[in-house]
């Protein structure tokens, strides 16, 4: 079994944090600095919500104008579902599957937000792991190793 925690590093590298009560302008600054998720995080590091590009743009079109300064606590995704490091990726997948999601946030065993796996961070970890497995069981089929 392959968990979150072997692929982490790829998770703690996409982590973009923003306050919940900063604008929605910093928000979009950092989306297009190239995020596709920030996750609102309190002083403490816990996690209050997610945002997405299309949380965003939803605010936007919904009050009819561009209000760069309303907070991103009133616009943020309050209900998360998230990941922690001892799931396993085949766990993971399947609540992406079922969620429509593309990414998801990673917390550690206290609630803190470390880091945003993405689809193809976990396809690729399920991936590396069937070919281990393959190669192991052609060395063992083969004899190699155990001579």
């Amino acid at each position: 079994m392959v968990f979150v925690e072997q692929i982490a590093d790829k998770a703690r590298a996409r982590l973009v944090k923003i306050l919940p009560d900063a604008p929605a302008l910093e928000a979009a600054t950092l989306f297009h600095d190239g995020a596709e998720m920030i996750l609102a995080c309190r002083e403490d590091g816990r996690l209050s919500g997610v945002v997405t590009k299309s949380d965003l743009m939803r605010s936007f079109v919904s009050s009819g104008k561009l209000d760069c300064t309303i907070s991103i606590a009133s616009i943020m995704q309050k209900e998360i579902v998230v990941c922690e490091l001892q799931d396993t990726l085949k766990h993971v997948w399947q609540t992406l599957r079922q969620n429509s999601f593309r990414h998801l946030p990673v917390e550690d065993r206290s609630g803190n937000a470390i880091g945003i796996l993405s689809a193809c961070d976990i396809l690729g970890g399920l991936l590396d792991a069937s070919e281990s497995e393959e190669e192991f069981l052609k060395e063992y089929v083969m004899g190699i190793g155990y001579r």
